[in-house]
């Protein structure tokens, strides 16, 4: 016969541990349900500690292209002059130039013009270039220059294409990164992680690693027991 002394004894120790984990599902889950209203999916964090948690490296960009005084770098679709994200930026420039204060950015399809600031002025994609793919990008003069596979092409302001002879031509190159330049661009393109994925770990155990996703779905089965074991309690006191 089961003993009701000791079956309350347990429930109430039991009761008294998990209460602790009731507590952390229902914080963590009123949180997520005002995700909109406080903006976690907009909000960012990039702690060195908490991206090697996750397994997320940070890029360290080595070379890129002078433009100017500054230096124009990349990881993956992110594009960085100095320490400014360009906006509207996609694909590996396979060029850049600067030419009396506009920076002209190409990748194999397109054709990006920035001011000096990163401001975007115009995006010149393959409708309007005079052919492409961009194989590089250079300047003669005054005049910005594209290589492609049929022949050379010189405009003076990136819309107005004319064919050119490669006479006088000098075509971007990589450089590489000074190293106060590298830990700036470091920084910008440092990795973050949003609030509102990392509160979805945090709620569902993710974050603890995988077996964490045992732990909660053990105490899951605990808070079942408890709740069949107080239905028992209350019946048999009755």
């Amino acid at each position: 016969m089961v003993n009701i002394h000791a079956v309350r004894r347990w429930h109430g120790i039991v009761g008294a541990v998990i209460v602790f984990f009731l507590f952390y599902l229902l914080l963590s889950g009123l949180v997520l349900n005002h995700v909109d209203i406080l903006k976690l999916d907009k909000r960012e964090v990039s702690y060195p500690w908490l991206m090697r948690w996750y397994g997320i490296h940070a890029a360290d960009p080595t070379q890129g292209y002078l433009l100017g005084k500054s230096y124009l770098s990349w990881e993956d679709s992110k594009w960085v002059l100095d320490d400014k994200l360009l906006p509207n930026s996609a694909g590996q420039p396979v060029g850049a130039v600067e030419i009396n204060g506009i920076n002209y950015v190409a990748t194999a399809t397109a054709l990006y013009l920035y001011q000096s600031d990163g401001q975007l002025l115009d995006k010149v994609e393959k409708q309007s270039l005079p052919a492409f793919p961009i194989l590089a990008l250079g300047k003669m003069g005054s005049n910005v220059v594209l290589k492609t596979p049929s022949a050379v092409f010189a405009s003076v302001d990136g819309e107005n294409w004319e064919r050119s002879s490669a006479t006088g031509m000098t075509l971007s190159s990589l450089q590489d990164l000074p190293a106060d330049v590298r830990r700036r661009v470091a920084d910008t393109l440092a990795p973050g992680i949003s609030l509102q994925r990392i509160l979805l770990d945090v709620h569902s155990g993710r974050i603890f690693g995988r077996y964490a996703i045992w732990v909660m779905d053990i105490a899951s089965l605990v808070l079942l027991g408890l709740g069949l074991s107080g239905f028992w309690l209350y019946w048999r006191l009755r």
